[in-house]
């Protein structure tokens, strides 16, 4: 009987820095930790020429839109994939959309998770929204090199350590946490849940003690491209709660993009809003996104907002399932835990 596949795919930034932070020469060398890390009960598979892609932004990005669309295609037509999981976020990916056929996936025979954030917001609402797909907001284990340096520096500048022993730490900290990653997501395709519970602070508004919601969204910035789009659907927070979170952009940016929702009537039925991570460099802009948000959400509107800083472009990262009902439950006065069934996410 062939065993089930685990599909790495790379269809948006390029891989090449990570395989270097990692010691690898090749995408071949990487599959192979992946599949050592997880056992022999899978199969793990990658087209290497995707992984070891270059880039340059002034020709376009990337060249090879159509296999990167057909990648993605083979692996949620394929019965045997149980589980797709993007390396990394970026860019260039959005455009390619209109090149994958989604409608495959009522018809496979089982369901199939992907994992993915930030450019990936799209495939992920988009999957999460059709009956055998599941969607989960999780980062691409590439963003470890971003994540854990710019947690490390924030830790250690407060700490007065010298830079140095931030880069030990990083380098000591990056294959560890790389194969408990994927440690995680089998967890989850397995049915028991993950090791990276979310929570969340109540910032306005008032929630029951428990009540179970349903999140859509993502990367804000990424997110805005399928307002009004044929995926217009997949995101909006129709009787939902919408998740936003973004990094290193202007707040004027910001406010462009969250006025896009606002003209979009996104607030119309929206249940709640869960801010994930927002920054810039080392400058938390929570408080300031906080500022813009009354401008955008209807006055007549009560819709509660909650914070958590376990979603974004950050580390230690949580997943969040997307179309999935979720229980969000009182901690106490001032946080929620939100879970869900692990059987929700067991594709195996």
């Amino acid at each position: 009987m062939d065993r089930p596949r685990i599909h790495l795919i790379a269809p948006a930034g390029v891989c090449r820095p990570f395989l270097d932070a990692l010691r690898l020469d090749s995408a071949r060398a990487l599959i192979q930790i992946v599949q050592k890390a997880i056992g022999a009960a899978y199969l793990v598979t990658g087209d290497e020429a995707l992984i070891e892609a270059s880039e340059n932004e002034r020709s376009g990005g990337r060249r090879d839109d159509e296999r990167r669309a057909a990648d993605i295609q083979e692996s949620l037509t394929d019965n045997h994939v149980v589980c797709v999981i993007a390396l990394r976020g970026g860019a260039w990916f959005t455009r390619i959309l209109p090149m994958i056929d989604f409608s495959v996936l009522p018809h496979r025979a089982g369901p199939v998770a992907v994992f993915g954030f930030s450019e990936l917001t799209t495939l992920v609402n988009i999957v999460g929204s059709f009956e055998n797909g599941l969607g989960i907001y999780d980062m691409g284990p590439a963003f470890l090199t971003y994540g854990l340096k710019r947690h490390a520096t924030s830790r250690m500048s407060a700490e007065t350590t010298a830079p140095s022993r931030t880069s030990e730490w990083v380098d000591e900290r990056l294959r560890p946490e790389f194969e408990a990653f994927f440690h995680d997501v089998i967890s989850m395709i397995e049915g028991r849940g993950s090791s990276r519970p979310v929570t969340a602070r109540i910032i306005s508004g008032s929630v029951p003690d428990r009540f179970d919601a349903t999140f859509a969204g993502g990367n804000l910035t990424v997110l805005s491209t399928m307002v009004g789009s044929v995926y217009d659907a997949c995101v909006r927070p129709a009787g939902g709660w919408l998740l936003v979170e973004d990094f290193n952009d202007k707040l004027e940016r910001i406010d462009r993009f969250l006025a896009h929702l606002t003209l979009s009537r996104y607030w119309d039925r929206c249940q709640g809003v869960l801010l994930g991570d927002f920054h810039k460099g080392y400058e938390d802009l929570i408080p300031a996104v906080l500022e813009l948000l009354p401008s955008h959400i209807p006055p007549g509107r009560s819709v509660p907002i909650l914070h958590t800083g376990q979603i974004g472009h950050v580390w230690p990262m949580s997943p969040l399932p997307l179309h999935v009902a979720v229980t969000v439950e009182r901690i106490d006065e001032e946080r929620v835990a939100l879970r869900w069934p692990p059987s929700a996410l067991r594709t195996v």
